[in-house]
């Protein structure tokens, strides 16, 4: 074969495949089934649970203009109830990404601003990822951040996979392939699939195998629970840095939209155990260190007329473990408690009260009575979790 005649056989050969790849990311692109591209096209509109891929859709597509973004701890927050409640502030969605650190949410946040210019904004200041925030920095395991880059070019990257391609060739409407959920309003909501742990101390013990307290229960009955202790936290740089970096700032260069800071409610429990995944692993190190964090954080806000920062840590709620399902996840009811107090302008923490609202909390913490706890987990058998 000559030179000429192999140089055209190349040609062909890479040539040949062309319209084939031309015809399936034609076709991924049609059905988009996270509606990265465009609301779906010849098909129900269904949505994915996963936000971290799912909000861009929502950002780009949905007509809305205020965004509640949180962790868990505010997915059920209802954006119909913020939206009668707040209704002066816009038309809201519920955009929360479970487990998301700060710096997950600001790369959601800045595509938000970059393209938008949204009322007000509902954010939760996590205590548990702020002290944490030092080993969970990287983003180099992301599987969507770049959905995030304003670049529109790479975004079919979330479909290069054999999943989604054989989801496309098939156009299949498989929950699979383009979601379970049908309600915009319901894509954050997990409070039916925890309800029966709800209710009691009992409830937890019935359900003693469920994942989500079953280590709960062994601490408890391990005596891995004990008080707080006084801790002198010199160093809070690193927290410092980290909500500068991935929170304040929007506060400094959004002046026109609102901020409603949450302070997740954790269960008095929750600071007991002496076991909680903390770079410290001790309960009276992540306290005082979340409490300094805290104190910073309220100082650095107040400067800013655009933000309101809410805490409710001196209410009964966290006295009672029947508002949890495990030790950090509270009740709906406490999500629609938060937006009464944003609508009534509560619960409001300043320079001028956090130390008094401080000292309650640790109070609170400190003469919370576990007994009852260590009483009924005497006779219970519980497995113990293998490594």
């Amino acid at each position: 074969m000559s030179d000429k005649n192999a140089k055209r056989f190349i040609f062909i050969s890479l040539l040949y495949p062309l319209p084939f790849v031309v015809i399936v990311f034609g076709l991924i692109y049609i059905y988009d089934p996270f509606q990265i591209f465009h609301k779906p096209y010849f098909r129900e509109v269904t949505f994915f649970k996963d936000m971290r891929k799912q909000a861009l859709g929502i950002i780009k597509h949905y007509k809305f203009d205020s965004y509640i973004i949180g962790t868990s701890m505010l997915e059920n927050t209802d954006s119909k109830e913020a939206t009668n409640k707040l209704n002066s502030d816009g038309r809201w969605i519920n955009i929360s990404l479970s487990g998301s650190t700060f710096n997950q949410r600001a790369m959601v946040l800045d595509y938000i601003f970059q393209n938008q210019n949204p009322k007000h904004i509902i954010y939760s200041l996590d205590g548990y990822y702020m002290v944490n925030m030092v080993n969970r920095l990287s983003n180099s395991t992301l599987d969507w951040d770049f959905l995030y880059d304003n670049n529109p070019y790479n975004d079919i990257k979330l479909y290069r996979n054999s999943k989604f391609m054989i989801c496309a060739l098939k156009f299949s409407d498989d929950k699979g392939c383009v979601g379970t959920i049908d309600d915009i309003y319901q894509i954050t909501n997990w409070y039916k699939e925890y309800k029966e742990l709800f209710g009691g101390f009992d409830n937890w013990i019935k359900n003693k195998d469920n994942g989500t307290i079953k280590q709960t229960l062994i601490d408890i009955k391990n005596g891995n629970i004990k008080n707080i202790e006084k801790e002198d936290i010199r160093d809070i740089s690193p927290q410092q840095d980290y909500l500068h970096k991935y929170l304040i700032r929007f506060f400094r260069d959004y002046p026109d939209t609102k901020f409603s800071i949450i302070i997740p409610t954790y269960s008095r429990l929750f600071y007991r155990m002496q076991n909680i995944e903390t770079i410290y692993n001790d309960n009276s190190k992540f306290f005082y260190t979340w409490e300094k964090s805290l104190r910073y954080f309220i100082t650095q806000s107040s400067s800013y007329k655009n933000v309101k920062v809410y805490g409710f840590d001196e209410l009964d709620y966290a006295d009672d473990i029947a508002n949890y399902r495990d030790l950090p996840h509270y009740n709906k009811d406490l999500n629609s408690i938060q937006l009464d107090a944003i609508k009534n302008q509560t619960n409001i923490l300043t320079p001028q009260n956090i130390d008094k609202y401080l000292a309650t909390l640790e109070q609170k913490i400190k003469s919370y009575d576990i007994k009852p706890f260590i009483k009924a987990l005497e006779n219970i058998e519980i497995e113990q979790i293998k490594q």
